[in-house]
């Protein structure tokens, strides 16, 4: 855990300069054997992209791989930091619209699907056929989920 340790340190102290410089280290540890570290990974660059938003643009083919990560941990943290990118400007994110459909419809974390729920949500003013196509399992989740 101290690699954890390490990668929540630089998320804390990162700069523009520091962003560009641990960009492809940061993206070396999207591929690490430990989903822990690949989780820290993808947080730190969250806080990268805050302050290096080129960043994002360089590397967005490998945060897009993470929601196919093997391990659903992992793939709920990739949901979690593309949802809040897409808050400044979900345009950009509609090419991401199949995927999310689909952890909408095989997923059972209902925490991951909150947030998929709400990414799909900002996503219906650019594209308004994606509303009636989420109609159908929307309401499946309603009905037969075990939260209440």
């Amino acid at each position: 855990y101290h690699a954890g340790v390490a990668i929540n340190c630089l998320s804390n102290i990162v700069t523009e300069d520091l962003g560009r410089e641990l960009l492809p280290d940061l993206l070396h540890l999207l591929k690490h054997p430990s989903p822990y570290v690949r989780k820290k990974a993808l947080l730190c660059l969250y806080k990268v992209f805050l302050k290096y938003p080129q960043g994002l643009r360089l590397s967005f083919d490998q945060i897009k791989l993470c929601l196919e990560d093997s391990h659903s941990s992992v793939v709920s943290c990739a949901v979690n930091v593309i949802t809040e990118l897409s808050d400044k400007n979900p345009k950009n994110y509609l090419p991401l619209a199949p995927a999310f459909f689909k952890l909408l419809t095989s997923s059972a974390n209902n925490w991951m699907l909150i947030k998929v729920v709400k990414l799909l949500g900002s996503l219906v003013p650019e594209e308004p056929r994606l509303a009636r196509k989420l109609l159908d399992p929307l309401s499946k989740i309603v009905k037969s989920t075990h939260a209440k």
